[in-house]
Formats: structure tokens, C-alpha cells, sequence
């Protein structure tokens, strides 16, 4: 039986804790192999010494390269594999003011690894295509969940009249709420409802952004996004980047049409299942929801949705039991 260690830097709730929930209770390792251990990355990292396969699922960093590069050393015959949930084609170009720089600490990071994971096929290409890394150790494996409970929802269309627009996700400037508020001050309140779930540092200058609009909501943090996603009409991304976007992928799987910005992931994801728009362009999003308001537009969308997501779990946990084994 293989023992299997998987390393987070952040115990909170979210997607990556809320993935290896899924992936621990798809019944496919036996509970007593597998362990998640949350570990300060800039510190000495101790697993079991029998530890068959570690899996990193941190960032990568200068500061953290000397405790991987320790981790490396102590379990030589353990298999490494990182998975880069974070880094993208658009953060780089957005938050990297030396690209030469952040691309040499990246190959020296996923150097040590025995595998590097790429949560989505566009992140996959830029990783390869740039020489970041080498392909013969890169594998790309959509990132996913058990969408069941959301693909047995039950969804009706409603008819023409106020769309109710769903934003969920951390209050933060890489998510472009601000753009999604600013297109609803050019919308009508009898037309568009916008309700955003979540919390984060940006929330205090959201909410004095949509003061005075009466259509737009704040709901706070939600544990569970089921039924938030159970009464939305439309799901609005209008995220600046974004490696995958398990939000995204949720909400089809509830029969959710999207509505998503032009970066990293999210294109493919939207694919059939709604429409996508530049980045930080609220003209565009207030055109693309005025567009996606109309109920046959929106049922088409919906029944493509779910069937872009109907395979995705079985195909995940087929692909990391192949890199597991």
C-alpha cells in the first residue's frame, strides 16, 4: 500500500482543501494512506521516512526553495510531485516585474520534482511552451470535484424578466468584482439582480463601489455553494487570472451558464457553456449579460454545462491514480 503526503501552506477553506476532501473520500486510497499536512514552506518539511509519494500543492517561491530542496534530499526515493495551482500565463504577465528571474526560480522548483501537475490544459501550454518545464515530467489533469450533488439539481428556466446574476469567490482584486459592479451601474435594477458571495480584503471598497445601486448584494461567506448556485440564472467570472476555477466548473455542473473573462483557464471552461469577454472591459460584461438575459439562449447554454462536466470527475481520478500508482 502506497503511503501518500499531500503538503498545503493553508488550512482554510477552499478550493484546494475542498478538492482533497473529494479526492480522500473517492474511496480509491484506502483512508490510512493518504494524509494532508498543512507546513510553514520557508521551514524544514518532516514526513514519514516510508512516505511513498509526496505531492506539493503550495506556491513555489525563492524563500521556499531551500526547505523543498531539504525535502528532496531527506526522502530520495519518494516520487515528487508538484502541483501548480497558482501561477498562469496572465499573473505573470499582470505581477511579474522580472519574468527572467520568477521562470529560473520556477525550473529550479519543479526541477527537484519527479512530476509537475498542470491544473488546466492553457496553464499546461504556457508551462511547455516557454521551457518552464520540461515536458516529459509535465502532465495535464483538469482540476476537478465531485460535481454529483450539483449535476442532480434540479434547474427550471425562467422566463424573460429579472436576471439574477451569481458572483462567487475571495474578495480580492484578482477575481474583478470591481468590473462586474461597474457594469451593473449601467444596468437596470428592474432587469439584473447581481448577488456575491465570499469574503476577502477587497470587500469593504466593493461595498462602498456598489453604494447607491440596489440590485447589487453582498452574502457573505458561503461553506456551501450548492444552493447559492441552485438560484442563480447566469454565473459571472470576471477574474484577471485564473489557473482553473473550480467555481466555474461548479456552476455548470448545476446547470449554470457562465459568463467569463478572456484568461488562463476559463476560456476552455466556457466553451458551449456561456460566453467569455476581455479582461477588465465592464462594457463587455454588461453587453454579454444583456446577451445571456434571454431565457432559450440560457437553456441552451445550461444543457451544454452539464454535459462539459458530466465525465470530469471519473476522468480526474483516473488520471492521478495513474500518477499515484
Amino acid at each position: 500500500m502506497k503511503k501518500i503526503t499531500n503538503l498545503i501552506d493553508d488550512a482554510r477553506p477552499g478550493g484546494i482543501q475542498s478538492l482533497l476532501s473529494d479526492m480522500s473520500s473517492a474511496g480509491v486510497w484506502p483512508r490510512e494512506s493518504w494524509e494532508v499536512r498543512t507546513v510553514n514552506p520557508t521551514r524544514p518539511i518532516r514526513v514519514q521516512k516510508d512516505c511513498d509519494v509526496i505531492v506539493v500543492h503550495y506556491s513555489m517561491a525563492w524563500r521556499k526553495l531551500p526547505a523543498l530542496l531539504q525535502l528532496r534530499l531527506r526522502h530520495p526515493e519518494a516520487r515528487l510531485v508538484i502541483v501548480e495551482h497558482h501561477y498562469t500565463q496572465s499573473f505573470e504577465a499582470q505581477h511579474v516585474p522580472n519574468t527572467r528571474r520568477f521562470r529560473q526560480m520556477l525550473r529550479l522548483c519543479y526541477g527537484l520534482a519527479d512530476l509537475v501537475v498542470a491544473v488546466s490544459l492553457a496553464q499546461a501550454r504556457w508551462l511547455c511552451d516557454e521551457g518552464i518545464v520540461d515536458g516529459k515530467k509535465l502532465e495535464a489533469i483538469p482540476a476537478s470535484r465531485n460535481y454529483q450533488r450539483f449535476l442532480a439539481m434540479q434547474r427550471t428556466t425562467k422566463p424573460a424578466g429579472r436576471l439574477l446574476v451569481g458572483a462567487l469567490g475571495r474578495l480580492e482584486h484578482a477575481k474583478g468584482f470591481d468590473r462586474l459592479i461597474e457594469a451593473f451601474s449601467q444596468l437596470p435594477a428592474d432587469r439584473f439582480r447581481l448577488c456575491i458571495a465570499g469574503d476577502g480584503s477587497q470587500r469593504e471598497q466593493l461595498v462602498r463601489m456598489a453604494d447607491g445601486l440596489e440590485h447589487v448584494e453582498f452574502v457573505g461567506h458561503l461553506d456551501d455553494p450548492a444552493p447559492f448556485l441552485a438560484t442563480c440564472d447566469v454565473l459571472a467570472m470576471p477574474s484577471r487570472y485564473e489557473a482553473f476555477g473550480l467555481v466555474c466548473a461548479e456552476a455548470k455542473a448545476a446547470g449554470v451558464p457562465v459568463v467569463v473573462s478572456n484568461v488562463d483557464a476559463l476560456p476552455e471552461q466556457a466553451r458551449g457553456c456561456g460566453l467569455v469577454v476581455e479582461p477588465d472591459d465592464a462594457a463587455a460584461l454588461r453587453e454579454a449579460l444583456e446577451y445571456i438575459a434571454h431565457p432559450g439562449r440560457r437553456q441552451q447554454f445550461s444543457i451544454s454545462a452539464r454535459v462539459s462536466v458530466a465525465d470530469a470527475w471519473s476522468d480526474f481520478i483516473s488520471s492521478w491514480s495513474y500518477v499515484l500508482a
